[in-house]
Formats: structure tokens, C-alpha cells, sequence
């Protein structure tokens, strides 16, 4: 989750799993109006769309904000680490997550404009089709959603993963921080990471998978059940089932 303020509005970047109230937060870090948009819809980054009266979002996730996530809500709960406290006043036992309602569309050629303070859009499918990415050009901030995860695993093992549109949107984010002043790669799961060079190695091994140029894979099994295959390369790693190579 990402806060961007400009010198009119701020900008919150995705609402996590919605544990505690993300608006109050942000409010008192800024007394500007704060707009909420989606770098994509699935459900550990939705949480919090039902305390904005609307949010921005891909055309292809408007759909997706009304979903039901009550198996993914015990999942979370039960699953919670040993020892790491709930925020204060939440309370797990009737936690889900509720439904938000699609503002403004949000895709490629967009500039959201805060006042002294743009952040351009691109399209970047491939861990889903409502994928977006955002460079915020005062700071050189490039937030890649879920498509870019340095030092962690790519996760083509979602449902909504392509593998034959994941290496174009790396592509095309290397293009954009080889012409831009990028510093920081920033993702929804990992610290912000300040070499980039790492997208077009992400590109190339995702490229030589859906080549079969790579020898084969380690198999894995997640604890749901769900089978795939690990490449591994020097600061990252893809996880990716079959699903996702058709």
C-alpha cells in the first residue's frame, strides 16, 4: 500500500487485506481528500475499497470488487502468525471483507494528477488482466502491483496468472525505468527495491519459460493442494502452475 500526496489531493495505492480502517490512517497523515486506486482486484489487495464512497480500477476488475472472499477471510485468520497482534478494535471473529463500488476507470494513458505531483498508467497483465503500473515522476517510483516482486517469487500460480502476457509487461517495464528516472521498484508484498535492472532479468527468465528453453523445474506442493513448478534465478524466483502456461 502506497500513500502519494500532492499539493491537492492525495493518492492511496491499493488497501491491503483490510484489517483496522486504512482512511482513518491516511487522513491523519494528510488533511487533503484522498483518492483510492487498485493496481488490481484480487482480494488481498481490495480490503479497504468499501470506506472510499468509490475507487478507481482496470476496466477489466470493475466486476471484481462484489466478489465473495469469506474462504480467503478464515484463511487469512487462521493462518495468522503466532504471536503478531490483530490491530487494535478488530475483530477476527466477524472479519470479511466487504464490497466496494468502481469509481473512475484507470488504465493505460492515464495521468493522475494530485497537484504538483503525477503518477502515468500502463497496462501490465500477466499476474492478472486488470494489472496495472504506476511511475510516480516527482520521486522516480515505479509501483508494479503484483507484476514485480524483487527478492521474492513471481506468483504465476494464481488463477488469474498468463504467462504469455507476463514477459511483455516486463518488457515494457524495463522500457519505462531505461527512460525514466526510476529509483525504486515498489511491489505489493516487498520492501521498495532500489535497482531496477531487476525487471529485465525477470524478463528474460519468464521470456525462456515460455520458450521451454529452461531445464526442469523443481516441483512444488502448496499446502492447499495446488501443484507447480519453481525456476529459480539470482534474486528471485517464478512459481507458475499449468494453468497459467496455456
Amino acid at each position: 500500500m502506497f500513500l502519494f500526496i500532492g499539493d491537492e489531493k492525495a493518492l492511496l495505492l491499493d488497501g491491503g487485506v483490510g484489517f483496522g480502517d486504512l482512511r482513518a490512517l491516511c487522513e491523519s497523515l494528510t488533511d487533503k481528500p484522498i483518492e483510492h486506486v487498485l493496481t488490481h482486484t484480487h482480494w488481498d489487495h481490495i480490503g479497504s475499497a468499501h470506506r472510499w464512497e468509490s475507487v478507481g480500477v482496470h476496466p477489466l476488475g470493475a466486476d471484481q470488487l462484489t466478489n465473495d472472499h469469506a474462504v480467503r477471510c478464515t484463511e487469512v485468520i487462521s493462518g495468522w502468525a503466532d504471536g503478531l497482534p490483530f490491530p487494535p478494535e478488530f475483530e477476527p471473529e466477524g472479519y470479511k471483507i466487504k464490497p466496494g463500488k468502481v469509481g473512475r476507470e484507470v488504465k493505460e494513458g492515464d495521468v493522475l494528477d494530485l497537484g504538483g505531483r503525477t503518477l502515468r498508467v500502463w497496462d501490465t497483465p500477466g499476474h492478472s488482466p486488470c494489472s496495472i503500473s504506476l511511475l510516480d515522476d516527482k520521486e522516480g517510483v515505479l509501483i508494479s502491483g503484483d507484476l514485480v516482486k524483487p527478492l521474492q517469487p513471481l506468483n504465476l500460480r494464481v488463477a488469474t496468472a498468463v504467462l504469455s502476457d507476463y514477459g511483455p509487461s516486463l518488457r515494457k517495464l524495463e522500457k519505462i525505468a531505461n527512460e525514466n528516472e526510476v529509483k525504486w521498484v515498489c511491489s505489493g508484498h516487498t520492501d521498495a527495491f532500489p535497482d531496477p535492472s531487476i525487471i529485465g532479468e525477470m524478463a528474460e527468465l519468464v521470456e525462456g519459460i515460455a520458450e521451454g528453453k529452461h531445464d526442469p523445474p523443481q516441483k512444488m506442493k502448496h499446502p492447499s493442494g495446488d501443484r507447480f513448478d519453481v525456476y529459480r534465478g539470482t534474486r528471485f524466483s517464478v512459481w507458475i502452475n499449468e494453468a497459467a502456461r496455456k
